[in-house]
C-alpha cells in the first residue's frame, strides 16, 4: 500500500492525498484548506469475511467482513422494490466488473438507465439513500453531510439499474446508483485467491467533484 501526496499541503492551494494498494483506491482533494473532492474511490474485499489468528493487528478471534453493511444496503434497496419496478431497473447487459474503475475518468455516461428516484415511494427513496451513505459515510463528517445532503435533493433524477441475479452472491451480479452527481457501482466476481467464493468491487465517483473537479490539472467547467 502507498501514500502519496500530489501537490504541497497547504491551507491556501490546491492538493490531494491519495492512498492505496489491490482492493483499495483513495483520493481526496483539498483546496483553500477544505475539502473539495472525496472521489474517486474504489473499494474491493476478498475473501468477504476473515477471522483472525494472532493479535499482531488486529484482535484475535476476531471475525470482520469489511464490506458486509455495503452489500447488505445493496441487497436491501433491491427486495424493497416491486416487481414492476425491477423489471424497469434491470439491465440487459452483463457486468462482472465495475465500468468506472482505473482508466476510466471522466466517462460516465450520457444517458441514464434503470428506474428514477422520481419513481419510488419515500420508504424506497430511503433506501436508495442509505445505499449511497456506507461508501459516502467513508469521507470526513462535514463532507459526508454535505454530500448526502445533495444526493438528496437529486434523488427523483437518481436511477437505479441491476444486473444479474440481485442476490449479491453471484458472479456478475450488481448495482448501479446513476444520479446527477453521485455515480456508485457494485459488482460480484468470482473468486481470484478464494476460488470457490465470490468476491466485491466496487466504485463511488462524483460527477462534479472527482478530483475536486480536476483532471489532470484542468478544473472542469
Amino acid at each position: 500500500y502507498y501514500i502519496a501526496f500530489l501537490g504541497t499541503p497547504s491551507l491556501t492551494g490546491t492538493w490531494m492525498l491519495q492512498f492505496g494498494g489491490h482492493h483499495l483506491a483513495t483520493n481526496i482533494t483539498f483546496g483553500q484548506g477544505a475539502v473539495t473532492g472525496a472521489t474517486p474511490k474504489f473499494e474491493g474485499v476478498e475473501p468477504l469475511s476473515f477471522t483472525t489468528t494472532t493479535a499482531k493487528v488486529l484482535s484475535k478471534g476476531r471475525t470482520y467482513a469489511p464490506m458486509s453493511t455495503e452489500a447488505a444496503a445493496m441487497q436491501a434497496l433491491l427486495q424493497g422494490l416491486t416487481a414492476a419496478q425491477k423489471t424497469q431497473a434491470k439491465l440487459p447487459q452483463s457486468f462482472f466488473d465495475v465500468v468506472l474503475g482505473p482508466g476510466q475518468d471522466g466517462n460516465f455516461p450520457a444517458t441514464r438507465v434503470g428506474l428514477p428516484g422520481r419513481q419510488l415511494s419515500r420508504a424506497q427513496q430511503a433506501l436508495v439513500m442509505a445505499a449511497m451513505a456506507p461508501w459516502v459515510n467513508d469521507a470526513d463528517d462535514a463532507t459526508a453531510a454535505s454530500l448526502l445532503a445533495t444526493y438528496q435533493r437529486q434523488l427523483a433524477d437518481t436511477y437505479v439499474a441491476y444486473a444479474g441475479t440481485g442476490s449479491f452472491t453471484t458472479n456478475g451480479d450488481y448495482l448501479r446508483l446513476d444520479g446527477p452527481d453521485v455515480w456508485i457501482e457494485f459488482v460480484c466476481q468470482n473468486g481470484i485467491v478464494y476460488h470457490s467464493q465470490i468476491h466485491y468491487h466496487s466504485i463511488w465517483r462524483d460527477r462534479t467533484r472527482d478530483y475536486g473537479g480536476n483532471f489532470h490539472g484542468i478544473a472542469r467547467k
